[in-house]
């Protein structure tokens, strides 16, 4: 997917500053876009799904590199997860299928774009570097060249999110032992042309299909043939 603004958005602001309002309001409005949204917390503090005592937790402490918990209309998956933090890279593995991933949180992360959120009386400059903002949200006048929206204008805001991620055109990721490998346009080209030819010939897939995940896992380690 390609566009003037990323997959991955992260809503950076101080506490109580409307961040998690803010992103709640926006959900359905990109829902009823026909968007698939998925959203990231930065728990800076950890966060305590895992509970003490509960069986999730005791494989976890046994050892257990992950744990999964499945009931009827939801998944959970708990991982190690260790080294930088990389928002992209998370989007790219858990929701490669999700049209835009909202992350709320990520302030420090360099090279991950951001709209900062400002109120009143709480936090009045803008502290996002100007390479990785794309927009201002807040209820009093900026100073800045970047589009400004106020907190309410909950339409303009996802008109102005979804037009980054319009088109048709795929884009291709390639991950290598959690590393990602850039990709220039013309390769993911290649790569998306071969899959593509590839998925249609097999049966039981469905006709133009948004996105075409192959994940391949070496054998032992060895150099095989695949």
């Amino acid at each position: 997917m390609r566009g003037d603004l990323p997959k991955t958005i992260a809503f950076v602001g101080k506490a109580q500053s409307g961040k998690t309002r803010l992103i709640q309001r926006l959900i359905p409005e990109l829902k009823k876009r026909e968007l698939r949204v998925a959203v990231i917390k930065h728990c800076v503090h950890g966060f305590d799904l895992d509970v003490e005592g509960k069986d999730s937790w005791q494989f976890m402490e046994a050892g257990s590199d992950g744990v999964a918990m499945v009931g009827p209309d939801r998944l959970a998956v708990i991982r190690r997860k260790a080294g930088a933090k990389d928002f992209q890279a998370i989007a790219r593995q858990y929701f490669k299928d999700i049209d835009i991933v909202l992350v709320e949180g990520g302030k420090t992360v360099k090279g991950l774009k951001k709209i900062e959120v400002l109120r009143k009386g709480l936090s009045e400059k803008v502290e996002t570097s100007p390479e990785d903002l794309l927009a201002v949200i807040s209820d009093f006048e900026v100073p800045v060249a970047k589009p400004i929206f106020r907190p309410g204008q909950i339409g303009q805001i996802a008109r102005f999110l979804e037009s980054g991620i319009q088109g048709n055109i795929p884009h291709v990721y390639l991950d290598v032992d959690g590393d990602s490998i850039p990709l220039n346009a013309f390769v993911q080209e290649i790569f998306e042309d071969i899959a593509a030819g590839m998925v249609h010939s097999l049966q039981g897939v469905k006709k133009n299909p948004k996105s075409i995940i192959i994940s391949v896992t070496r054998r032992n380690g060895k150099d095989e043939k695949l």
